[in-house]
């Protein structure tokens, strides 16, 4: 039977040389917005800051028309789980999420965040937009089964593994859309 210390080694070194691929591979994905398979023509994307893969959840919806919050029985809890690659003035981000009319939702969109404010090294407050795609409101009477998704993002990305999404979308009414402001947290490992 082998003594901790006998184990210990053998543990220390396999720890090591994990730490050291795992940065190489870190290093290597921070190289583009889809590391070093990012196609040529994306590569203008790239900025002094490193691109980092975050975790998303939405933690709050809020509607402009609160009449329509009652009237409509319009879901403000929208429970959800998302991936987000950014290097604070792109942003890459899919996921899905319980939307306002009880459907799931899933979304594709690009946020360009040019307004920059840089308060350390690895962390910045960036103003922007952000759209794409997105399902789920095929239930409308309009029937869409994908509809553009739009509005003002402002992004907080901390050195502290921790930043925090808020999303403007104006009313729409042509799709049937009542505006909101949406919150999600982010964090990146």
């Amino acid at each position: 039977m082998k003594t901790i210390s006998q184990l210990a080694i053998p543990l220390l070194i396999m720890t090591l040389t994990g730490i050291a691929s795992a940065q190489a591979a870190d290093e290597q994905l921070n190289s583009g917005a889809f590391g070093a398979h990012t196609p040529d023509f994306l590569q203008a994307m790239n900025t002094e800051q490193a691109w980092k893969t975050w975790i998303v959840t939405p933690v709050l919806t809020r509607h402009f028309n609160r009449q329509a919050v009652i009237d409509d029985n319009l879901n403000e809890r929208n429970p959800g789980l998302g991936i987000e690659r950014s290097n604070g003035r792109w942003h890459w981000m899919l996921g899905a999420y319980r939307n306002s009319i009880r459907q799931t939702s899933v979304y594709a969109q690009l946020g360009w965040t040019p307004l920059q404010w840089q308060f350390s090294n690895a962390g910045n407050l960036s103003l922007g937009a952000a759209a794409g795609l997105l399902t789920g409101y095929h239930n409308t009477e309009k029937g869409y089964p994908i509809v553009p998704a739009g509005g003002f993002l402002a992004s907080l990305e901390t050195p502290y593994h921790f930043g925090v999404n808020l999303f403007i979308v104006p009313t729409v009414k042509t799709f049937q859309v009542e505006g909101f402001i949406a919150l999600q947290l982010k964090a990146y490992f």
